[in-house]
This record gives C-alpha cells, structure tokens and sequence, in this order.
C-alpha cells in the first residue's frame, strides 16, 4: 500500500495551508482532490473566455501576513491589492463610501452627521481593542481537552493564558460586543441611519443573523481583524490578491510542489480506513487504498464524519454530535461578464471606493426584512446584494476594456417554503438582481455578455458544500470556538485518532481566511514530531 506521512482531503484553501506547512516542515505530504483544479470555492473560472472570477465566493480578502509569510507565498510570485474599503448605494440614491485615510473618511461620515463623524473615533478604537482581544484566541485550538493529567493541565493553563492576556476592559467590550444585536450596539455610537446601514451591511454578509438578532453585533469585528493602526485611522481596505483567488491557490500549490508534496486531481475519497477510532488511510472511488500515519479532511464537518466513514465505526454518540451542527444556505452568487465599464452616476467620478466593492442595500429595518423573509424561507424581494467589480483595480481579469462582476446575494434560503426552487424562480432572482444594479448604473443591462446564478443548492452539488454553507457552519456563538466544530473540541484534532479538521468547519472558522488550515497543520506537526 502506498503510504505518505499526511493525507490532505480536498485541495481548497484551508487544505492547501495546512499541506504547504507540513511540508515545509519536511513531512511527506498528499492532496487528494475529486475536481479537475485545485482551489475548492475559490477555484479560476471562467464565465466567459477571458472573463475570470470564483465562481463561489465574492473574490476579496486575503491570508494574515503571518501565513503568507510563514510559506513564502511572495516568492512563489504573490502581490496583494489594497483597495479602499467600498461604498454603500440606498434606494433614495445617497451613498456612503470608506476610505482607508482617517481624515477622510470622517469628513464621509459628517455629510450625514457630524457627532457621528466623532463618534468614529471612538468606534474605530473599540473594534481595534476587540480584534486585539481575538487574536489570541485565533492563532491555536481552543479547545481544553487533552488525553492524560498533565496533557490536559497544559491545555488548560494554555488557554488560560490567552484569556488572561485580555485586558478587563477588553474582555468587558468583548462580552458586550458577543451579547448585543448589531443594531442596538451601533445604536450606542451613531445616530445616522446611513452609517448604521454602511457598518451593518458589510458585517451581514455570509452570516446566519439578521441585524437585529441577539449576539448579531460580534460579526461587526471581522474586517477590523487584520487593521492595524490607531484609532485616528479610517476604514479597514479591502484586500484582494493579484490575478484573483485562482493566484492564490497557485503560490499555495508552488509552495506544495517546492518542498516534495503531492497533489492529486480527480482523485475522490469515498471512505477513511480506521480501527477502534484509530484512522489509517484513505479509499478512493477507484478502489485504490493509501495509507498516512494522518489524515486530515478539508471538507466541512457533516461531510467529513457522515460521508467518508460507516457510521458504525465511529464513537459512541459523535453522529448525533455532528449532526446537531447547523449549516444552512444563506446566500447565492451572480457571476457577470461586461463588456464595457458600468457606470455610476449616483457616485463621484472616479470614486476609489468602487473598487473595493458595492453594497446596495437598504436600511437596517431593510435588512431586517430581508432576513425574516430568509428565515421564513421566502423567495428574496429586497436583498442585500455585496458586489465587486475586481477588474477595476485588476485589469488581469477581463479583456482590454472590459470587466468581471461578482454578487454575493445575501438571505437567499436554500429551499422555500413551497419547495425546492424552480426555473422560473431562479430567473426572477436573476431578474431582480440585474434591476438593482440597473438603478445604480443605467444602461448596465445592456453591457452583460455573460451572466450565471448559483443558488445555495447549486453549491452543494457542484462542491460537495452542506447546504451550500459558505461558512462552513453557522458562526453563532454557541459553533465558535470550543464549540467549533462542535463543543469540547475547539481545533482540528477529532474524536478518532489521527484524523483531522482542516477546514473552516474547524476553529476560527471563515474568521480568519487560512487560520483552520495553519492551525490544523500545527496540531499535526506536533503529534508527528513527537512519534518521530
């Protein structure tokens, strides 16, 4: 039987990570992967030829500078573009745009109210002090469960010791921020219904909870986790990676290849071989068996224990366990191909903001509305709908003069209360998010070359993906941290010996774009080292 030190099931992002590091730490490493390209939801793809853009995601963010570091990703030809931090467009035509410089972005903010142009100040500063506080508790398991006394007592007193590095004060703000419904708590800075809206609507995105749901004000800290700086700066930017997603993946396979490990396409696991918990290979659909001393799985935790193993080999009680873990569809993807720049009327020329994205939403009683209308499993009638235009800050991505539109369309529920979806409904989604943007940008219907609607059900057949749950389960309190993927083990080791979670199913979760796959191979660097 082959054998190799560490298997790695699915080759997306997370696993990507967490294969780079073990084998720049000289581990003998596989990736097996069922697709014909590596990248998971955050693959190339073409909408048209020339057209490239993630066919899943919206395309932004990048990995923390320590990951990218840490694998030399600038050496496998990585560049990452800052843009500002994006612009909101409401029904009435007013827009609220972000800006990365401090002064800036206050002088945005008193167009609307200028108490709210200070209260900035003191906003900004919290939700740094908030995305401090995270961050230790980011960059590890979190999980306090170990095998044998002083095991356990390390793991205890380890995590101890990052809560205990949180000042008072920030534990305090946490507390609140992880408590209160994101309306309530911007209620406590900002009296501009327009500001609310601006913050409230880039934190909704991916999220299970509408802006009025109870603990909703804990998502307001994500863009803020990788801003540095002091309280008198602006916006968070928006970073995306040069040559879209798809360069991404590419350097993370560069790093792979470098230093001896192995990626295998189309090359499907269908079950885990393990004995009395004890994981030692893997089967593939083609029969083939291959042994690894770990395995770890990129793929979201219901698939990973429920698909891959017999259920009757697994311990006592972890299917139910796995199957309590809530992921549900929340959003579907509208990929464009334009054949000319849209235009903005409503917008200052040559507004920097654009580049970083456009939100047209609603106001937070909006959004409200939108969210019980996904809740109560309606068809969409006002989303709010997250958009880029990469190609205005990355001509690589389209043709001369032309570019790539990616939508993100957020409480669009899985299936409806009258069943699944159908053609029809699937057009008229198409149809309302092609008039949005029509109200934004006149004539922008006309442009359209190429368009293609992905529903959550859609992402689920094509990629495997519970539900089509971008998040990889629901980022509610009680699945975050010791609790994720599911309570008592807060990381990537699992109930059964030598399999491991890689992906965002795992602790931090889609907080930090890697963070699942860095933490992951950490945890297995150490057991390997230590049989070594």
């Amino acid at each position: 039987m082959e054998r190799h030190d560490a298997i790695v099931i699915g080759a997306g992002l997370n696993g990507l990570v967490a294969a780079a590091y073990m084998a720049r730490a000289g581990f003998d490493v596989l990736v097996l992967d069922r697709a014909s390209a590596p990248g998971g939801v955050s693959a190339a793809h073409e909408i048209a030829p020339g057209f490239r853009l993630p066919r899943y995601t919206l395309g932004s963010g990048g990995l923390p500078p320590r990951i990218a570091a840490d694998l030399g990703l600038a050496e496998h030809g990585l560049r990452f573009i800052r843009a500002e931090g994006g612009v909101s467009i409401f029904p009435d035509g007013s827009y609220h745009a972000s800006y990365r410089d401090g002064a800036v972005h206050r002088r945005e903010i008193a167009r609307f109210s200028r108490r709210d142009a200070d209260a900035f100040t003191h906003y900004r500063r919290d939700m740094l002090r908030a995305a401090r506080g995270l961050a230790p508790l980011l960059s590890g398991p979190a999980r306090v469960r170990a095998k044998g006394l002083f095991a356990g007592l390390r793991a205890r007193l380890s995590f101890a010791d990052r809560i205990a590095s949180i000042a008072p004060d920030d534990l305090n703000d946490m507390l609140r921020l992880w408590a209160l419904p994101m309306s309530e708590y911007l209620d406590t800075y900002f009296e501009s219904d327009a500001v609310k809206a601006h913050l409230a609507s880039a934190a909704l995105i991916g999220g299970t909870l509408g802006p009025c749901s109870p603990t909703g004000a804990s998502r307001l800290v994500g863009p803020w986790l990788s801003e540095t700086g002091g309280a008198m700066g602006g916006a968070p930017d928006t970073l995306m990676p040069y040559g879209g997603p798809a360069a991404l993946v590419d350097a993370l396979t560069g790093v792979l290849d470098a230093n001896g490990g192995r990626l295998r396409l189309e090359a499907e696991v269908t079950d885990i071989l393990s004995k009395d918990a004890k994981v030692r290979g893997v089967v593939l659909a083609n029969g083939e068996e291959i042994g690894a001393d770990a395995i770890l799985s990129g793929l979201d935790v219901k698939r990973s224990f429920l698909s891959l193993f017999r259920w009757k080999d697994l311990p006592e009680g972890l299917v139910e366990r796995v199957g309590r873990v809530r992921m549900k569809g929340v959003a579907a993807k509208v990929n464009i191909a334009l054949d000319a720049i849209p235009e903005f009327p409503y917008l200052p020329e040559g507004c920097p903001s654009l580049g970083g994205g456009l939100r047209l939403t609603g106001h937070i009683p909006a959004m409200e509305r939108a969210f019980s209308d996904w809740r109560d499993r309606m068809p969409p009638r006002d989303p709010l709908i997250d958009v880029l235009i990469p190609s205005l800050v990355d001509p690589s991505l389209a043709p001369p003069g032309k570019h790539v539109l990616s939508a993100l369309v957020q409480f669009v529920p899985e299936t409806l209360h009258e069943g699944a979806w159908s053609d029809d409904r699937r057009d008229a989604l198409r149809d309302l998010v092609t008039a949005r943007l029509a109200e934004v940008s006149p004539g922008i219907e006309t442009r359209i070359l190429a368009c293609e609607v992905l529903l959550p059900d859609d992402i689920e057949n094509e990629i495997g993906l519970t539900g089509g749950d971008l998040a990889y389960g629901e980022t509610t309190l009680d699945q975050m941290f010791m609790n994720r993927p599911f309570p008592g083990h807060g990381g990537a080791s699992t109930p059964l010996r030598n399999f491991y979670l890689c992906s965002p199913s795992a602790h931090p979760g889609p907080l930090v774009m890697g963070g699942s796959g860095a933490n992951a191979a950490a945890e297995v660097i150490a057991a390997l080292g230590g049989r070594r």
